[in-house]
């Protein structure tokens, strides 16, 4: 193993985590909203109004 490739496979996994963490980052910032809906739908579901 040469040093070329040391070097694509560093790279391509620093890619990949920088890749996971953004789409972790983006999931838990929607989990409040999906939260709310839900509440939302539980509500008109029982018949109120939800707030």
């Amino acid at each position: 193993m040469d040093w070329d490739t040391v070097t694509l496979l560093v790279l391509a996994a620093f890619g990949l985590a920088g890749l996971i963490l953004t789409m972790a980052a983006e999931l838990l910032s929607k989990v409040p909203a999906v939260i709310e809906a839900w509440r939302r739908v539980r509500a008109t579901w029982r018949g109120g109004d939800g707030g």
